[in-house]
C-alpha cells in the first residue's frame, strides 16, 4: 500500500510539474500582452497628434477600459479558484491525515486481536461444555455422512430394483391383495392358491425387500434431516458459547472498536476523494485561466484585433519608416517581437497543454487505484502480495499510461494473500478469523479420530457471520 501510494504521489508530481511549466508560459504571455499594451500606448503617444480626434476617442480610451475590466474580471476568477483549491487541498490533506491515523489504530487493533484469539482458543479447549459439543457434533457429523453415503446407495437400488418387482405378475398379484397381512380376506381355495403361489417365489421375503427399497429412502432423508438439524444445534451451542467466550476475554469489544474504527476509515476515504475531485476541478480552472484558450484571454485579443483593424497596424508601421526618428521603428519593430513570442509561448502552451492532460489522466488513474486498495483494505498487515508479482512494473506501467487501471486492479487483486496466524485449513480462511478459531478449536478438542468431522460440521453447518477475511 505504501509502494502505491508513493507511486500516486510521484505521477502527481508530474502532472504539478507540467501545470507549474504552463503557469510559468502564461505569466510570460501576460508580460508580453502587457508589453504590446504598452507600446501600442507608446505609438498613441507618438502618433496621436498627426491623427484625427476619432482615434482618441473611439481607439485607445476604449481599449484601456476593456483591457481594465477583462483583467479584473480574471482576477476575481483566479481569487475564487484559488481559494477554493487551497480549501479543497486542505481537506484532503487533513482527510488523508486521518485516514492514515484509522489505519494505524485499526492494525493496532487487529493485532490485539490476534493475541485474544490465542486467549480465547485455550479457553475454549479447557471448556468441558464446548468440548462436550465439538464431541456431539463431531460424531453427529460422522453419522450423518454415513447416512447420506448409505441414502445414495439405497436410491440407486430402488431405481434399479423396484421397477423389477412391479413387473413380476405373481408379487404384484398378492402385493396388491394385502396377501401377508390382517388386510388379506380371501378363504378356501384362493387362500390355497395364494400361500401356493406365496412358497413359489418366496413372496415374504420379497414383500420385505419391496417395503425397504420404496419406504427407506424418504424414511432415511428424514432421519438425515433430523440428524443435520442435531449437528447444527450442537455447533450453533459451541459457537454460542465461543461468543460469550469472547465477550469474556475482550475480543468482541476490540472487534466492535475496530468495526466503528473502520467505518470512520471508510469515511475519511470518501471525504478525502471528494476533496480530491473538488481539487481537480479547482486546479483545472486555474490552468484554464492560464490557458490561451482562455475566455479572458480570447476577449483581450479579440479587443487588440478591434484595435488594430481601426488604427491599421501596417500604415502605422509604413509611417514609422517615414518619420526621421527612430524611436516609432523601435516600437514597431519590438510589437513584431512581441507577436513572434507571443505565438511560440502559445505554440508551448499547446505543448504544456497537452502534457496536462495526460499527466493529469495518470494521476486520477493513480489516486483511484490507490483509493481502490485503501477500501479492500490493502494496508492490513496481514495482507502480503505474491513474491512472484512485479507490483513495482505494474505501477509503472500504469503511470506510464501503457496499461489500463482495471487490468492493474484486477492483477493486484488477484495476487494479494493473507496470512492468517490463527487458520488450521485453507477453507476456514473464507469464513473469517472467529470461524477460524471455532472450527479449529473444534477439531483440536474432538481429538485426532473425529477432528476432521468436526471441522467439516462446523463449516458445512456454521451460520456465516462477520465480513470474511478479517477481524473487521
Amino acid at each position: 500500500m505504501r509502494r502505491i501510494s508513493e507511486s500516486a504521489a510521484s505521477v502527481g508530481r508530474i502532472e504539478q510539474a507540467a501545470r507549474d511549466a504552463a503557469a510559468a508560459t502564461a505569466a510570460e504571455v501576460d508580460r508580453m500582452v502587457a508589453d504590446q499594451s504598452d507600446a501600442f500606448r507608446e505609438l498613441a503617444q507618438l502618433y496621436l497628434p498627426r491623427l484625427d480626434d476619432d482615434v482618441e476617442r473611439d481607439g485607445w480610451s476604449e481599449v484601456r477600459a476593456t483591457l481594465q475590466s477583462i483583467i479584473l474580471r480574471k482576477e476575481d476568477a483566479r481569487r475564487l479558484a484559488s481559494s477554493r483549491f487551497h480549501l479543497a487541498a486542505e481537506q484532503r490533506a487533513t482527510a488523508e491525515a486521518r485516514w492514515k491515523a484509522l489505519s494505524d489504530r485499526a492494525r493496532e487493533l487487529s493485532s490485539r486481536c490476534d493475541e485474544l484469539a490465542q486467549q480465547l482458543k485455550e479457553r475454549l479447549a479447557n471448556d468441558t461444555e464446548f468440548q462436550s459439543l465439538s464431541q456431539k457434533a463431531a460424531e453427529g457429523q460422522a453419522r450423518l455422512e454415513q447416512a447420506e453415503s448409505s441414502l445414495d446407495t439405497v436410491e440407486k437400488d430402488a431405481i434399479e430394483k423396484l421397477p423389477k418387482y412391479d413387473r413380476s405378475r405373481f408379487f404384484r398379484y398378492l402385493y396388491d391383495r394385502d396377501f401377508g397381512t390382517p388386510a388379506y380376506a380371501r378363504r378356501g381355495l384362493t387362500r390355497r392358491l395364494d400361500r401356493w403361489v406365496s412358497q413359489l417365489i418366496d413372496y415374504p421375503q420379497a414383500a420385505a425387500g419391496y417395503k425397504f427399497l420404496a419406504t427407506a429412502p424418504q424414511q432415511m432423508k428424514q432421519l438425515i434431516s433430523d440428524q443435520h438439524a442435531a449437528v447444527q444445534a450442537a455447533v450453533s451451542e459451541a459457537e454460542s458459547r465461543q461468543a460469550a467466550a469472547a465477550v469474556a476475554v475482550g475480543i468482541a469489544q476490540v472487534q466492535s472498536e475496530g468495526t466503528r474504527v473502520r467505518s470512520e476509515q471508510s469515511a475519511a476515504e470518501t471525504a478525502s476523494t471528494t476533496a480530491r475531485q473538488q481539487e481537480t476541478v479547482a486546479q483545472k480552472q486555474l490552468a484554464d485561466l492560464d490557458s490561451s484558450e482562455c475566455s479572458f484571454y480570447r476577449e483581450a485579443v479579440t479587443a487588440f484585433q478591434q484595435l488594430l483593424q481601426r488604427t491599421e497596424r501596417s500604415l502605422v508601421a509604413a509611417r514609422a519608416a517615414q518619420t526621421p526618428e527612430l524611436t516609432d521603428d523601435q516600437v514597431v519593430a519590438r510589437l513584431r517581437h512581441i507577436d513572434d513570442v507571443v505565438q511560440e509561448k502559445k505554440r508551448l502552451m499547446d505543448g504544456h497543454t497537452k502534457a496536462i492532460e495526460t499527466a493529469a489522466k495518470h494521476t486520477a488513474n493513480m489516486n483511484e487505484l490507490a483509493s481502490r486498495c485503501r477500501r479492500a483494505q490493502f494496508d492490513h498487515p496481514r495482507r502480503v502480495f505474491d513474491d512472484r508479482f512485479d507490483l513495482e512494473g505494474r505501477l509503472n506501467a500504469l503511470a506510464a499510461g501503457t496499461a489500463d487501471i482495471d487490468s492493474v486492479w484486477h492483477q493486484l487483486h488477484r495476487s494479494q494473500q493473507i496470512e492468517s496466524p490463527v487458520a488450521d485449513n485453507a477453507s476456514a480462511v473464507l469464513q473469517g478469523p472467529m470461524a477460524q478459531i471455532l472450527l479449529s478449536t473444534m477439531a483440536q478438542v474432538a481429538g485426532a479420530a473425529l477432528g476432521a468431522y468436526a471441522s467439516r460440521a462446523g463449516q458445512q453447518h456454521r451460520l456465516p457471520k462477520g465480513n470474511g477475511r478479517d477481524w473487521f
